[in-house]
């Protein structure tokens, strides 16, 4: 569904920005100050950054288009029609805005897909902090995982830079905060943190990707399985029925439980030593 069109339809008092260019979002440097430094790759540590200190120095207009109602529109864009479908011009056109006005936000279509990726991890529901650690990130994967499935059109943007937005830090705050609460070294708290949250978004690639396996795919493959010749692969033919039962759901759930059975004997192992 459309949005509402923009509260403030008159012109802009600067011209149209080159839609290939990055906007000046400053006044010009001085010369004497020395190079200009080069702008930060979108998504990096340091664009990240200059984003938190654009964001504090920025004054938004009353009424004005913001970068919360952007990205909640790029997501249901995406959501859609999917990611090809997500330009600056289409997303103008959704928003019923001039898609030049898109550019005081967001410099490119690149950083756009980077702030509706964070965006998007804001619908994640943090778990709470009163279970153990194992509980927590059980239910803290599940969630973030109920949340990359519910966007599949978005999932291959996580790779696009580094998850380190104001959404995504919440969530690593409130993970780390947990474990770290709860005993475990904060070298190895880290090593957990990230290890879950990787097995999470590599499972999700494979979900909604071209990996992901119908019914009728999976009975096709236990098919060609079934037919192989059993001097070369009579294993494989044996269990031909069993390689492709699980559904991604079940394979994610093993996945975890084992993830986190070893992460136990590890949490055990360090507070005897």
């Amino acid at each position: 569904m459309a949005s509402a069109p923009d509260p403030d339809p008159s012109p802009d008092p600067d011209p149209s920005p080159d839609p290939s260019a990055a906007p000046d979002r400053s006044a010009d440097p001085d010369p004497s100050s020395g190079p200009v430094p080069a702008p930060a790759d979108p998504g990096s540590a340091s664009w990240w950054q200059a984003r938190y200190a654009e964001r504090d120095r920025r004054r938004p207009r009353a009424g004005g288009l913001t970068l919360h109602r952007i990205t909640a529109g790029a997501l249901e864009l995406a959501d859609r029609d999917g990611l090809d479908s997500l330009t600056m011009r289409s997303l103008g056109e959704h928003l019923q805005v001039r898609h030049t006005s898109l550019y005081r936000h967001v410099a490119s279509r690149e950083e756009l897909l980077i702030e509706t990726v964070d965006h998007m991890l804001g619908e994640i529901r943090l778990p709470s902090l009163d279970g153990d650690w194992r509980a927590g990130l059980e239910q803290g994967a599940g969630e973030f995982r109920r949340v990359l499935l519910a966007h599949p059109a978005l999932v291959p943007a996580l790779t696009g830079g580094q998850l380190l937005g104001p959404n995504a830090l919440r969530a690593r705050e409130h993970a780390l905060g947990q474990l770290l609460a709860q005993g475990w070294a904060p070298r190895t708290a880290v090593h957990v943190y990230l290890t879950v949250t990787h097995f999470v978004i590599g499972s999700a690639v494979l979900d909604t990707g071209g990996a992901a396996r119908t019914g009728p795919q999976r009975a096709a493959m236990a098919e060609l399985f079934a037919g192989l010749s059993p001097q070369t692969h009579p294993v494989v033919r044996r269990h031909a029925d069993l390689l492709n039962s699980p559904d991604g759901n079940e394979e994610f759930a093993f996945g975890l439980r084992v993830l986190l059975s070893g992460l136990g004997h590890l949490h055990a192992e360090e507070a005897g030593s």
